[in-house]
């Protein structure tokens, strides 16, 4: 049998101990909603930054500005698309989010590109308890935030301290009172102006690589200089004022127009196979003769865009005599001809006209009768290379 006074012992050290367990569990209660908290104004932050990047074109507009008129607020980020869901518009412990935006530095152009908006969102009251401020309980919302988040101490609450000490703000409640919380994305910096924007409000101050990755759904492409590809392909237009140099295959829907010189390369030999009809090309030996991909009885062969025999020259024939007539220079590997047409002459009207020519290029040409004998008369020699 227990005494009376160890039974007494017993309650007494079981009522502490219930005691022990309530505050235990209160603090654990505490730490969750202080953990929610933070992470519910880490959402609200990060949609707030969306808001900044939608609307950044708009916001620098204007230049340098201490502050930006009408910022948006919860409600705006939820009906705008960046919260969503919607938020309540204060933490637990009561006041409302402040929201508070600028475009800096004060030199700051908007011509130039170094505009930045900052801004700064912070509930209105300071976390407190048993009315006194909270640090402890500030610090755990700023934790469950991340590194945008700050607050203020008591040892210096007149600072917004960030995260492992990554940046310091200005307490923006009145009486710089211990436990004020902010988020931010940085005073001088919008958070987001070192990467391509969307809306195109800042020009690329660098070289791009894209690491092999393809553009898409490009509208226009307008370049001072030099566009190289490997392969280009276009259902509209290309017109280049300059040089368009392509390693392999340069193909468009409708017109390629080219403000000075359309260049090809010289890789195409007269009668030897080709893939696609209608592809251009110059003589490998760099004589300049351009070529195409015919199809020839149904094979495809690169023969010379003007014809398999192409016309060079035409010399005066003289009857009476032989007429010298120079052979054409044929590029790559073309064979030199010659036609010879009449044009006035005088012979027995029962006698043959004949044109013999001697040579093979150059060639002498006469007038003969059927007899063989040289006769007067006039004649047109047409010189051709053939392939």
């Amino acid at each position: 049998m227990f005494s009376i006074v160890e039974m007494v012992v017993v309650l007494v050290a079981a009522a502490l101990m219930t005691t022990v367990a309530i505050k235990e569990d209160a603090a654990k209660r505490r730490t969750q909603v202080l953990t929610a908290e933070g992470q519910n104004e880490a959402v609200i932050n990060s949609a707030l930054s969306d808001w900044v990047t939608n609307k950044y074109a708009t916001l620098i507009a204007g230049g340098p500005a201490t502050v930006i008129a009408n910022p948006p607020t919860i409600d705006d980020l939820f009906t705008q698309g960046n919260l969503k869901q919607p938020h309540a518009n204060g933490p637990f412990w009561g006041g409302t989010y402040v929201i508070s935006m600028s475009v800096g530095p004060a030199t700051c152009t908007v011509s130039a590109g170094d505009c930045h908006v900052s801004y700064f969102m912070y509930p209105s009251k300071p976390l407190t308890r048993g009315g006194k401020p909270d640090v402890v309980g500030a610090s755990q919302i700023a934790q469950a935030g991340g590194n945008s988040f700050g607050y203020s101490k008591a040892q210096n609450p007149g600072t917004i301290t960030g995260l492992n000490g990554a940046w310091t703000a200005t307490n923006p409640l009145a009486g710089n009172p211990a436990a004020a919380i902010l988020a931010t994305n940085g005073p001088t910096t919008d958070g987001n102006s070192v990467y391509i924007r969307r809306d195109g409000s800042l020009t690329w101050t660098g070289d791009q690589n894209v690491n092999h990755v393809s553009l898409r759904n490009v509208h226009d492409i307008d370049a001072e200089g030099t566009v190289n590809a490997a392969n280009v392909g276009a259902t509209g237009a290309i017109a280049a004022s300059g040089a368009v140099a392509a390693g392999t295959t340069l193909s468009a829907g409708t017109t390629v127009s080219a403000g000075t010189t359309v260049s090809t390369g010289n890789v195409g030999w007269p009668r030897t196979a080709c893939t696609k009809a209608g592809a251009m090309t110059g003589a490998s030996d760099n004589s300049g003769l351009l070529l195409s991909c015919q199809n020839l009885s149904g094979v495809l062969q690169w023969m010379p865009v003007g014809g398999q025999k192409l016309w060079y020259g035409y010399t005066a024939i003289n009857g009476g005599g032989g007429t010298f007539v120079p052979n054409p220079i044929c590029p790559a590997g073309g064979s030199p001809g010659i036609v010879v047409s009449g044009q006035s002459l005088y012979v027995d009207p029962t006698a043959a006209i004949n044109y013999p020519t001697v040579g093979t290029g150059p060639w002498t040409v006469y007038i003969t009768d059927g007899n063989g004998n040289v006769i007067s008369g006039n004649a047109v020699a047409s010189t051709f290379c053939s392939y």
